[in-house]
């Protein structure tokens, strides 16, 4: 199993290194998470979860080179429900998500240090089965956009609306060690619902906006998870990131991720 994880890394090495030579814009991140979530009973918890994004170095990008430097903020907090059938583990997320966007004046649509933001309902069912040292886990991401203050929408009406984007991540992780665990994923995004207001406006192929329809981004995920007790675990991760028009699923950037993910369990029950 660990020979057949190394071959998959070197894989997706390959596959995320050869794509350079396409001359579309390049950025190198970082991406972290805080993840703070109380297990209020064996069946509910409440998760208040912020990451913060940064961009280091910037390249093929023919509006500017300019690195963005911190340019995403997010917040989520809300309950989640967890169902338990042996081998099977069903947990059912709802949570409000905040999203911030930074803006430095040399990087700015606006042409100034500006920033804009976004309220979000999510809906993120995750399926887990265990296989021995093996488990599948899925997650589907159901992303309802009701608020958006992205520098083109100009009234409230345009400000309140409302997008549905689905993204669905399908991840295998192998425990090493009852500490120690590998894992390897792939999600893909997809714009359901359009803004009826304002989708002949909001910028493409991503934006603070509102959602379009159709395929715009897709992530590749390989790193580890190590437990320091049962309620404190790290886990990092190199994330390779592709976005696309939706017409002709057209490659517009890729962008290479430390993405980071730091969790605290906090039990309140016997």
């Amino acid at each position: 199993m660990i020979k057949r994880f190394t071959l998959l890394f070197l894989l997706m090495f390959v596959l995320c290194t050869s794509a350079s030579v396409f001359a579309v814009p390049v950025a190198y991140r970082s991406w972290t998470y805080l993840d703070l979530t109380a297990l209020l009973s064996p069946q509910w918890s409440y998760t208040l979860l912020t990451s913060h994004s940064y961009e280091y170095e910037r390249k093929n990008d023919p509006k500017s080179n300019e690195e963005k430097k911190t340019f995403f903020y997010e917040v989520f907090t809300g309950p989640t429900y967890t169902m338990r059938f042996d081998n099977l583990t069903i947990k059912l997320p709802l949570w409000y998500y905040y999203q911030g966007f930074p803006f430095r004046k040399e990087v700015s649509p606006t042409k100034k240090d500006d920033y804009c933001y976004a309220h979000n309902i999510e809906f993120l069912p995750i399926i887990e089965y265990k296989i021995g040292k093996l488990k599948l886990w899925n997650r589907i991401i159901f992303h309802n956009k009701v608020y958006s203050t992205w520098f083109k929408y100009t009234t409230d009406s345009q400000k309140k609306g409302y997008s549905l984007l689905i993204r669905e991540y399908f991840r295998i992780e192998y425990s090493i060690t009852d500490q120690f665990a590998v894992m390897i994923g792939d999600e893909i995004f997809q714009g359901v619902i359009d803004d009826d207001e304002t989708k002949d406006i909001t910028g493409k192929p991503l934006t603070p906006g509102f959602e379009y329809g159709g395929f715009s981004q897709n992530r590749v995920y390989v790193g580890f998870s190590y437990k320091f007790t049962p309620t404190i675990i790290l886990t990092p991760m190199y994330m390779y990131q592709t976005q696309y028009f939706e017409t002709g699923n057209k490659l517009t950037e890729k962008d290479h991720y430390l993405f980071t993910t730091l969790t605290f369990l906090f039990k309140t029950y016997e």
